[in-house]
Parts: C-alpha cells; sequence; structure tokens
C-alpha cells in the first residue's frame, strides 16, 4: 500500500479508537449482509489488515475470540452465537482447542479435522491429557495437535 492508502488508515483508526478495518466492516455486514458482501472483497480483509498491522507496527487481530461460550453449540448451531460467517470474509470458523479449559467436543472437532477417527470415550481421555498438558504450561496449536496425533498413533488410530 502506498502512504496515500496508509495514511488516511492511520487517521480513521486515530479518529475511531484504533478501530480495526474488520471491525467497521463486522458492523456493516450487521446491517446489511448482501450489499456488504456484494460490494466489498470481504476475503481480502484478512490480508489488510495484517500488511497494515506491520506497517504501523501495531497487531490487530480479525477477530476476537468469543470466551464461555460451549464448543458443542458452536459446532451444532453457529449462527446460534455468530452473527457474522466467518466465510463471508474468506476465513474458517476456528474453536479453541489448546486450553486448560477447553471441553471434548472442541477436541473432537480437531481430531476430524485432522482426518483421524476416535471413539468418544477416547477422545475424553485424550481431552483429559491434553487439559493435564495445559495446567502445567501454554500449549500451541502444534502442541496440542502433537498431543492428538500421539495419542491417535498410540490407540493404533493412524
Amino acid at each position: 500500500m502506498t502512504p496515500a492508502v496508509l495514511s488516511p488508515m492511520r487517521s480513521l483508526r486515530w479518529k475511531l479508537g484504533q478501530l480495526p478495518l474488520g471491525g467497521l466492516m463486522a458492523r456493516m455486514i450487521v446491517s446489511d449482509h448482501d450489499y456488504v458482501t456484494g460490494k466489498y472483497k470481504l476475503h481480502k480483509l484478512k490480508e489488510i489488515e495484517d500488511f497494515v498491522a506491520a506497517n504501523v507496527q501495531v497487531n490487530v487481530p480479525f477477530n476476537n475470540p468469543v470466551t464461555g461460550v460451549c464448543a458443542l453449540a458452536i459446532l451444532a448451531n453457529p449462527s446460534t452465537y455468530e452473527i457474522i460467517n466467518p466465510a463471508d470474509f474468506g476465513m474458517s470458523r476456528y474453536v479453541h482447542f489448546t486450553s486448560r479449559l477447553t471441553g471434548w467436543n472442541a477436541i473432537k472437532s480437531r481430531v476430524e479435522q485432522l482426518g483421524l477417527t476416535m471413539k468418544d470415550d477416547q477422545v475424553k481421555s485424550l481431552t483429559n491429557k491434553i487439559k493435564a498438558m495445559a495446567d502445567v504450561r501454554v500449549l500451541t496449536m502444534d502442541d496440542t495437535d502433537t498431543i492428538i496425533r500421539s495419542f491417535a498413533s498410540e490407540a493404533g488410530k493412524v
């Protein structure tokens, strides 16, 4: 982006209290979904926000995670909790699964995303293992995926 584009964006952020462009677009899409999705290339928004954030040296998350919501409810019927469909912005739904507070449905969803097959009792046991590890230290997605794959391998499922 040229300075002619970055400067107004910096100014807009300052005037609107550091409002990320994604936040503005998210508010707009709620008001008129069809207009916004028809007029703007929302799938490019994350790339633009990352570019601006890198150039102004400010970390701008695309969307703050929703906390305190049951993963099973989100997975079963996302529109109950999401007024905005992540696919409208070229993104996929993400259910946080690396925390000591994670539930077994979030782990089950990740197991399926990784193309693995486990019975519910195995997923529940795996969840307890992940939660115990997360009590010791912060787990990354790679850490958790490694635990999942190792557990599946030990169970003879890979």
